[in-house]
This record gives structure tokens, sequence and C-alpha cells, in this order.
């Protein structure tokens, strides 16, 4: 173990089980990005399982992570192939 100290990160015991979102929109204003997670069901049915609002920042953040994070993953199991014409993740501007 390092001599760095590890960050401790407390969840909400209702939040563990985390939640299954297959499509996601992003809105944004001047001062806040806006993610709704969804779940699209069958008969063009859509839930948003989870929202989350960040600053203009942490979501640059975030994008810049997640894409490290996928390059890791393809690094050690190959490359992510994106379905044609299924569900993906959608972006609209306010």
């Amino acid at each position: 173990m390092s001599d760095e100290k590890k960050a401790i990160i407390h969840i909400d015991p209702a939040e563990e089980t985390g939640r299954y979102a297959n499509a996601a929109t992003i809105m944004h204003s001047p001062t806040e990005f806006i993610i709704d997670f969804m779940m699209l069901l069958p008969g063009d049915r859509r839930k948003v399982v989870s929202r989350v609002l960040t600053s203009p920042s942490h979501a640059k953040q975030f994008a810049n992570a997640l894409m490290e994070n996928v390059g890791k993953y393809e690094a050690t199991y190959g490359e992510i192939t994106v379905p044609g014409k299924e569900p993906q993740f959608a972006g609209t501007v306010n």
C-alpha cells in the first residue's frame, strides 16, 4: 500500500446498487450541464432513471475521465463497437 491517503467515498445504501441506463440526453445552459440517464423500454417508452446537474468544468472533466477509461477498457478487452441503428446517447442543445 502506498503512503498516499486513500479518499473514502461514502455512498447511501439506497444508491449502492446503481441504476441501469441504456440512453441519455444532455442539455446545457451557460452555467450548467443536465444529463438525464434513461432506460429505453419496448413500445418507444422512455424512463429517466437519474438526473445529474453539474458545472461546465466538471462536465468536461467527466468527459475526459470517461474517454480515458474507455481507452483503458479497450486496451484490455478490445474495441467497443457501436451498433448502427440501435439507441445511442443523444445530445440536445438549449
